[in-house]
């Protein structure tokens, strides 16, 4: 079994999901007392907050340099938006990462779906580091209109970060995935880590692709060698 490394913290509570996510799936797949092994560099939300951009990049270094130190297979970010530091790791780290827009974008893509809406903070939404990731895929991608992602982030940023649920920012969320849909979207990706604290598949006919689920997903495969 590969041994996977987490970046987390990013928030803990989407880390909290995707350590569950991962070892549920192990444990399915394999059974008895299997789970998955894992190494978790748990960096601190609060430096990245408050911190320039050259300092976030420091501080995802230091996480990465954690689990590269413990010898993992490979490692994930369990965050969208701090892919965007993805290329400077590169240079300075040489275990290989699962790039969480690839996972999604194959997942989608194995769906036979080309057009998705893509839901997620503003940076994450707005730039080209993962609206080109997934259209380098083939995808076409559309994002919400500018009231919409203005609201989005704030939730991502004040309310899920901090692990606050409110019934009515997940009402709104999932009328800001039905004008994707109307606007051709043939499904939606989740993309914060944290949105599906508050959109299930289950509450809408409008096909879901949480970026939480899909990144544990093929992580775990990858460590017991399935089949993508």
């Amino acid at each position: 079994m590969k041994t996977i490394g987490i970046i987390g913290g990013l928030s803990w509570h989407s880390s909290l999901q995707m350590y569950e996510y991962i070892n549920r799936y192990v444990a399915d797949k394999l059974g008895e007392y299997n789970n998955a092994k894992v190494v978790l560099a748990n960096v601190n939300l609060q430096e990245i907050f408050v911190t320039r951009f050259d300092e976030q990049e420091q501080v995802m270094l230091e996480g990465a340099k954690q689990i590269e130190a413990a010898g993992c297979d490979f490692y994930m970010i369990c965050s969208n938006t701090m892919h965007k530091h993805v290329p400077f790791l590169e240079q300075h780290i040489k275990t290989p990462n699962l790039h969480i827009a690839d996972a999604t974008a194959n997942e989608i893509l194995a769906q036979g779906k080309k057009k998705v809406g893509l839901m997620g903070t503003r940076i994450t939404m707005e730039s080209d580091f993962y609206r080109g990731r997934l259209q380098s895929h083939g995808l076409d991608v559309l994002i919400p209109e500018e009231e919409d992602r203005a609201f989005i982030d704030h939730v991502l940023m004040t309310e899920t970060g901090v692990g606050i649920v409110k019934e009515e920012s997940a009402r709104r969320f999932y009328e800001i995935a039905q004008r994707l849909a109307d606007a051709g979207a043939e499904g939606v990706i989740l993309g914060c880590t944290e949105i599906g604290m508050l959109m299930q598949q289950e509450h809408t006919n409008i096909p879901l692709f949480d970026t939480t689920i899909i990144h544990a997903e093929t992580a775990a495969k990858m460590s017991i060698e399935e089949d993508l």
